[in-house]
């Protein structure tokens, strides 16, 4: 990204914070424009927390990273108006969730207010049944969860990528042979497709039962950021996911038993 780039990013976010009127969100405008001015610096800090919005972080990681100021416009749209888009594509989220209380719940999130409001929005126009108007507990998760499609809509209507392949399967698991000739580079980014019990190995038999079960359906999206190279300790390979940088070594039968497939946007 160049200077100039970032100076018109910065500039769209002055304007935002300077802006006279009130929000149809109950968000506060200096967090959310601090917020913004944070993520045009450090993209790869966009933050889903304890929400299940895995799929729109990844999306506003990668459109941040590669047009700032269409992502912090589109931010900023949001804020004012309760409504934006990206690209022609229309974002139109429901009043019960622009009206909700940020934080409100038995478990209240914990991502920053621009973050939540800019990924929930997406999410939320994007169901057609399930609204994404909670913020806690199993309905958010249902109504969180995005699939390979959606991610590849949202993808192409930046404008970024010339061409978005859907290599994923709900169903099958891909191979690791799959995964290890997946390629990435400055002009393609790679969607990885898992359940995140792939990354951990609770120490109780209960519980590693549990991530046996619930990684029998894909839950997660991480974004790729090195070759997946197979040695004789596992799958090492590199990942973004959770606002921060990954490197790990996964054992073969808990990637094999937790990939689902990629997603490529190539420019």
């Amino acid at each position: 990204m160049s200077g100039g780039t970032a100076q018109k990013a910065h500039a769209v976010v002055a304007a935002l914070r300077a802006a006279e009127g009130t929000s149809p969100w109950r968000l506060d405008r200096a967090a959310v424009a601090d917020r913004l001015d944070e993520l045009i610096a450090d993209p790869w800090r966009i933050r889903q927390g304890n929400t299940n919005l895995c799929g729109p972080a990844s999306l506003f990681k990668v459109w941040l990273e590669r047009d700032p100021v269409a992502a912090v416009t589109y931010g900023a749209r949001l804020f004012n108006d309760g409504r934006a888009q990206i690209g022609e594509l229309p974002v139109r989220p429901s009043p019960a969730l622009v009206t909700r209380e940020f934080g409100r719940g038995r478990r209240p999130v914990d991502p920053p207010q621009a973050d939540w409001m800019m990924m929930a929005a997406l999410r939320d126009t994007s169901n057609r049944i399930l609204r994404y108007a909670g913020q806690s507990g199993v309905r958010e998760g249902a109504a969180a969860m995005t699939l390979p499609g959606a991610l590849a809509r949202w993808l192409a209507a930046t404008g970024e990528f010339a061409s978005v392949r859907d290599e994923t399967n709900l169903l099958l698991r891909k191979g690791i042979r799959h995964a290890a000739g997946l390629e990435t580079g400055p002009d393609r980014e790679v969607f990885l497709l898992v359940a995140s019990e792939m990354f951990r190995r609770p120490a109780s038999v209960l519980a590693r039962a549990r991530d046996f079960v619930v990684g029998q359906i894909p839950n997660h999206w991480v974004i790729l950021t090195s070759p997946v190279e197979v040695g004789p300790r596992g799958i090492r390979f590199q990942f973004w996911s959770w606002g921060s940088h990954h490197a790990v070594v996964v054992a073969r039968s808990a990637f094999s038993r937790c990939y689902y497939g990629s997603l490529s946007a190539d420019c």
